[in-house]
């Protein structure tokens, strides 16, 4: 019954992208990476607002007049004239600055322990504050196809790498080392899925990716060291929308050791005024690459969530997500609910509440048996507030 439910769900997904991506041929959409909802509001490329063709990371000046006025375009816009001004400038290093800091309070506190609270705490008893990211990043137009863009956060290099946009909107051409573009673009970190998989938004790795669009289709393709020098991995992306719908399917292959793995995962976004929803499943095989029966899947995960935003400067979001980091073992999987307010009192500064609800699991194994501090909280269900500022320039 459990491998049923699985297979059924995948193909839920499986199917409805496929289509989507049927219906959407022949018709022109955005840039794969682009946020989901304000890509689907806006219909434009997502290097419309963005320097990175590939989108996120920092704005070019329609951005800026775009996150400046609360993500609305105000009034007396001339988009022809900015757009225009924008291309007159062929060489330019752009600046940017992003700091966020949080304090976390741990609700399941253990006086004697005496450790502080991280984002993996567990039994804390000193809450604490944290310096969560002060990333620079520099953007240099070296010319009017090439771009180099260089970041480090807090004495660590996140990305570094040239983008040549070789064909406007069809294909761009990234080298360096920059973050994996696997699934729906998330900029938290904290998504349980993706920690487990070891795809959160502050992992990186070195390689070359392409990617691009073509009428309503966008795709991409990446291969990378897979964590290290002597490691291989590829990556593959393809999708479509149709009106504010966006679906696809990414898939990794990676050999990290003397093992294939392999990871696959269905997305879908949809975005309806100041409504946005989204929703990935993934799952991991360790065995034979070529295997796709569902007895050979090691591990799964899924997450669904929705956003909502009250007023231009405030947003309300919830989250649900679960991880299975291995399918054999009974007991072993973490759930956890998130509720996110945030609130933007400055064009450069916001401020977020969040709320972890990690749900015990009733199966987990003994304490002793468990290593694994990050997991031992999550099955125990020990929860938290995280109280987080962020100043953006």
């Amino acid at each position: 019954m459990y491998n049923n439910r699985l297979v059924m769900h995948f193909l839920a997904l499986f199917i409805f992208t496929l289509i989507i991506n049927f219906l959407c041929m022949g018709f022109w959409t955005n840039v794969a990476e682009a946020r989901p909802e304000f890509a689907a509001e806006l219909d434009k490329d997502c290097n419309f607002c963005h320097i990175d063709p590939a989108g996120g990371g920092p704005r070019n000046r329609i951005g800026e007049i775009f996150e400046e006025n609360y993500f609305e375009f105000p009034e007396d816009f001339d988009m022809d004239a900015v757009t225009e001004e924008a291309k007159e400038v062929v060489k330019q290093l752009t600046t940017s600055l992003d700091l966020q800091t949080a304090f976390i309070k741990d609700m399941h506190a253990d006086g004697d322990e005496g450790a502080v609270a991280g984002c993996n705490s567990c039994h804390s008893s000193v809450d604490r504050f944290l310096l969560m990211q002060a990333e620079v990043t520099f953007n240099a137009q070296a010319s009017e196809k090439v771009r180099l863009t260089l970041s480090n956060n807090v004495g660590t290099t996140l990305n570094a790498f040239a983008t040549v946009d070789a064909i406007p909107k069809h294909l761009y051409v990234k080298a360096g080392q920059f973050r994996l573009p696997f699934g729906i673009k998330q900029k938290d970190h904290n998504i349980l899925v993706r920690e487990g998989y070891e795809l959160g938004s502050n992992k990186r790795d070195v390689g070359v990716e392409l990617g691009g669009s073509l009428g309503k289709v966008f795709y991409n393709a990446a291969f990378f060291n897979a964590g290290n020098a002597t490691a291989k991995g590829a990556l593959g992306t393809v999708g479509g929308q149709l009106g504010p719908i966006r679906a696809g399917v990414s898939c990794i292959f990676e050999q990290p050791g003397e093992e294939w793995k392999r990871l696959i995962g269905a997305f879908i976004t949809a975005s309806y005024g100041g409504l946005s929803l989204e929703g990935e499943f993934n799952f991991e095989n360790n065995e034979d690459v070529a295997s796709f029966a569902i007895d050979d899947v090691n591990s799964k995960g899924y997450y669904f969530g929705a956003k909502y935003r009250i007023l231009p400067q405030l947003t309300v979001a919830g989250r649900y997500g679960l991880f299975d980091p291995d399918r054999t073992i009974l007991g072993d999987a973490g759930r956890r609910f998130t509720f996110i307010a945030q609130y933007n009192f400055m064009e450069n500064g916001a401020i977020s509440l969040f709320y972890w609800a990690n749900l015990p699991n009733a199966d987990r194994e003994p304490d002793e048996k468990i290593t694994n501090k990050g997991m031992l909280r999550q099955l125990q269900g020990s929860d938290q507030i995280i109280l987080m500022s962020r100043f953006w320039f």
